[in-house]
């Protein structure tokens, strides 16, 4: 019963959140599951997924309710889990910040990233523009080019290092205290795929589907390498890519 409850509470508030619209119900739900993982002990262990999407969605909510801005909120976010971590007892090493096999992944990391972008942009540009089922078109329009590339590789590096750190990183870590592996890859990028449905691009129904895929992906980066840079290589160039490609199809 808890392991089910486990891995399908933290899911469904998710969804409830981003999906259907109702931030505040799946926050308290989420904090009601928390407290009953602090309240029995044999929860406790359980209860890593829940309290890490708790945390998560409590800090979206707080920040949204003081309109604090995507992707600025990921700095408040992230600094909050890698708290939440530490408070944890864990060490620094069950961050997968060591090197592990990051040479051996890091081209494969490239050309995922490149194949992954290159779909997106496909889609984006084969379906109906009034249907914006990716959402519509975030690069600002009537700006030069070249300040646009700049843009677009800052914008590339700080999600970058917010995202795999929040979602592959700190996520994936406390999901592991009670899922396998696999299953914990699978919670963050359900995670990060309903996250997509109204933040970020793409978005709507076929962005959450598209940022459950680059999720799955970025996670099984950090499994197969033991490490998040090769993460981090692949959602730079998924962004950078992504940005630039859409720089033309204004």
């Amino acid at each position: 019963m808890k392991n089910l409850v486990a891995i399908a509470g933290p899911l469904v508030a998710v969804a409830a959140y981003f999906i259907f619209g109702q931030p505040l119900w799946a926050t308290i739900g989420l904090g009601i599951l928390t407290l009953i993982g602090l309240v029995l002990p044999s929860w406790r262990a359980a209860m890593g997924l829940t309290r890490v999407v708790f945390v998560f969605c409590l800090l979206m909510f707080i920040i949204n309710e003081l309109g604090i801005a995507y992707p600025y909120s990921n700095i408040f976010i992230l600094t909050g889990l890698i708290g939440l971590f530490f408070l944890s007892g864990e060490s620094w090493k069950g961050l997968y910040f060591g090197p592990g096999q990051t040479r051996q992944w890091t081209s494969r990391a490239f050309f995922i990233g490149l194949g992954f972008a290159a779909a997106v942009l496909t889609l984006f540009a084969l379906l109906p523009k009034n249907l914006q089922r990716l959402g519509a078109n975030p690069v600002p329009a009537g700006w030069p080019v070249d300040v646009l590339i700049v843009v677009a590789i800052g914008y590339a590096t700080f999600s970058t290092l917010m995202e795999e750190t929040i979602f592959r990183s700190v996520m994936v870590a406390f999901s592991r205290s009670h899922l396998t592996p696999s299953l914990a890859v699978m919670a963050q990028g359900v995670v990060f795929g309903a996250m997509h449905y109204r933040v970020g691009f793409p978005s709507n129904l076929g962005g959450a589907v598209l940022s459950f895929i680059w999720g799955i992906l970025a996670g099984w980066l950090v499994l197969k390498s033991e490490s998040i840079y090769p993460a981090f290589v692949m959602h730079f160039v998924v962004v950078l890519t992504l940005f630039v490609g859409l720089i033309f199809m204004q």
